[in-house]
């Protein structure tokens, strides 16, 4: 009972947080700052462009057995043939997503016994919860129950079996002539997923977000905000610039191994007109 109220009570700030204070913020800050916020929208999308080529050139080295270098040379030329410009927008070249289509298949055939127990253990846990917490079967639903409803449809979308679990718990509270057995996996899934949530919320703490409605905004608190909003700009150019290093990086290794692979194959090549 403890550790359901505890969760509870951590669940609620979460969802306060997360569905009121923080779009009260980022719309009072987007209308504030304009040309920052535009700025830093920029930068993050140019930081996860180059975050997905990085993650097909890993992916590309790793199935191929060749050099990051290699990998980034052959990734662009691929997009080079289509004639288009190249965009981290565009999706992985279809020989790439066959092979993870593969990969699929095979965790599929590995996990076929596995798999469906989840799925239905989690469909048998949503429809639990739903019979206790849907408006239209129960009459009167408060609106804390509605917080708890809205969040297990977020749970069971992100098939989080052990969140899900407990949000069961949290409603189905009668503890009475209950197993041992079935006490011990409650207070496991329980302490898990308070763990998980307590997390979440403690790096949600150090968001400038955090009791927005509950501030006063003077000039001093736009001051602040501006800082931190400029401070953030800057930290995101530096992630960025790093990534741009890496890739230029790949592409002055790939240049030079394709260099010494013509050079070889001139080499070759006069070797065998000479004999």
């Amino acid at each position: 009972m403890d550790l359901q109220q505890k969760l509870e009570e951590v669940q609620k700030k979460l969802q306060n947080f997360l569905a009121y204070e923080k779009p009260k913020y980022i719309i009072w800050v987007e209308s504030t700052f304009p040309k920052e916020t535009a700025e830093l929208k920029r930068v993050e999308s140019a930081i996860a462009e180059i975050k997905q080529l990085i993650f097909e050139i890993e992916i590309d080295s790793l199935l191929h057995n060749r050099g990051l270098a290699i990998s980034c040379h052959f990734l662009l030329q691929k997009r080079k043939k289509k004639k288009t410009v190249w965009s981290p927008e565009e999706k992985i070249d279809s020989s790439f997503d066959d092979v993870l289509q593969n990969e699929k298949r095979i965790d599929t055939y590995k996990n076929r016994g596995k798999k469906p127990l989840q799925e239905n253990k989690l469909k048998a846990t949503y429809r639990a919860i739903a019979r206790l917490l849907h408006p239209d079967i129960n009459n009167k639903v408060s609106a804390e129950k509605m917080e708890r409803w809205y969040a297990a449809q977020l749970a069971y979308k992100a098939k989080d079996l052990d969140l899900l679990e407990s949000l069961y718990y949290l409603e189905e509270k009668q503890l009475d002539n209950l197993p041992i057995s079935l006490l011990q996996k409650r207070i496991v899934i329980l302490s898990k997923t308070l763990q998980k949530k307590t997390k979440e919320l403690e790096s949600c703490l150090g968001d400038p977000a955090w009791g927005f409605s509950q501030l006063q905004i003077d000039a001093k608190y736009i001051q602040k905000i501006k800082i931190w909003v400029n401070a953030k700009i800057k930290e995101k150019k530096k992630e960025l610039l790093v990534l741009k290093e890496k890739m230029k990086g790949w592409k002055q290794e790939a240049r030079r191994v394709m260099a010494k692979r013509k050079g070889y194959r001139k080499i070759k090549k006069g070797g065998l007109e000479e004999k």
